[in-house]
């Protein structure tokens, strides 16, 4: 078993519905939903369909206690940080990846993200030799991204976070970013809060990522397991 930190929308947000819809399924409730109708969606999301839709704070990890520890650690952690503001969400194409990406730091958000990596390591299970050198091989890592998955466990924490909601695996062309570039036109920009984060769990290897629950911050709402 695998658990990750992840930024979600709120269920109530557009901008859930539309990722859910785009991505084919609900990580939450599990239900299989009806994509917009775009020529090669299924199979250009069939990475990012697993991983369901999010933005890592902390990467997906083996743990070595139990998840229900885990969640507790979450909610103290959490308990300090007041609910805040996103700033809009622009939609981009980088080294073929379709993603949302900030139209403007939020540098709350680092500071979550960077509380969520160092509180919670001690949960972490660390790589195999063998596993660290699988990532080392499939990426081009500098030398911080080096030093980083040597101590974290992923090789872009801190300094070298990027929010991003990936929304497709690496593509040939455009022809995917434009469709999501229409999809999304309406709620990426809304105004919204970050009021919790999402505990993600792959029960086995290469099975669907599951939102087990909803951890609020301080003066938020969530759903817990």
């Amino acid at each position: 078993m695998r658990v990750a930190i992840y930024y979600v929308p709120d269920r109530q947000d557009t901008l859930w519905t539309a990722g859910t819809r785009w991505l084919g399924r609900d990580p939450e409730s599990g239900e299989i939903l009806e994509r917009p109708l775009v020529p090669g969606l299924a199979q250009a999301t069939r990475k990012a369909s697993r991983y369901g839709f999010h933005a890592t704070l902390k990467a997906p990890m083996p743990i070595r206690k139990p998840l229900a520890e885990m969640i507790d650690a979450v909610k103290a952690s959490l308990s300090t940080v007041a609910p805040f503001s996103l700033p809009p969400l622009w939609l981009t194409l980088e080294d073929g990846f379709v993603a949302l990406r900030l139209g403007t730091p939020c540098p709350r958000l680092a500071d979550l993200a960077d509380r969520c990596v160092q509180d919670l390591d001690g949960f972490r299970v660390p790589y195999t030799a063998a596993a660290e050198e699988q990532i080392r091989a499939s990426s081009e890592l500098t030398a911080q991204n080096l030093a980083n998955l040597e101590r974290w466990g992923y090789p872009y924490v801190f300094s070298q976070w990027v929010f991003h909601m990936t929304l497709s695996d690496r593509q040939p062309d455009d022809h995917i970013f434009r469709m999501a570039r229409d999809f999304f036109a309406e709620s990426a920009t809304r105004p919204r809060r970050v009021s919790a984060v999402g505990i993600f769990v792959e029960p086995e290897p290469q099975q669907d990522f599951i939102l087990v629950a909803r951890i609020p911050l301080a003066g938020g709402s969530g759903t817990y397991a």
